[in-house]
């Protein structure tokens, strides 16, 4: 279980940047240092809001979420979920935006900004609209 707050302006701000640093660091190798949750352990196959087949349904590669996570803003930031189990591992940021006309949640957290490491838990087809307010819009 984790729990949600809202991080401060500077804290999601420090984020984003952070990760693009991150993304953009020539030690970073995409396909060993991006680690995306394609399925939870809880959904179907068949669930068309699973990251797997939102990925599909866009066409979308590693190298295209990599891009979109490179691109998001503070406007799109709704949220932060804290690992109840553990609150010294770093938080997850969730954002909000349209691609290709469908609604798309993202939620990603840098694991190891030293070791370039990023961890995309969420980036699916928004089960339910997304809320039109955000808290830095």
């Amino acid at each position: 279980m984790s729990q949600k707050i809202i991080s401060q302006k500077e804290e999601v701000i420090l984020f984003i940047k952070n990760l693009k640093e991150v993304l953009t660091d020539p030690g970073f190798d995409i396909s060993k240092d991006l680690d995306i949750l394609l399925k939870k352990k809880t959904e179907l196959p068949t669930d068309p809001y699973t990251t797997f087949n939102t990925i599909q349904e866009l066409e979308f590669d590693r190298y295209d979420i990599m891009n979109q996570l490179l691109t998001l803003n503070l406007a799109e930031y709704m949220e932060t979920f804290i690992d109840d189990k553990d609150d010294t591992l770093p938080p997850f940021f969730a954002f909000g935006r349209v691609i290709k006309n469908r609604e798309v949640y993202i939620k990603a957290k840098i694991r190891d900004k030293k070791n370039c490491k990023v961890f995309c838990v969420s980036f699916h087809f928004a089960r339910f609209p997304l809320p039109i307010v955000r808290p830095y819009v």
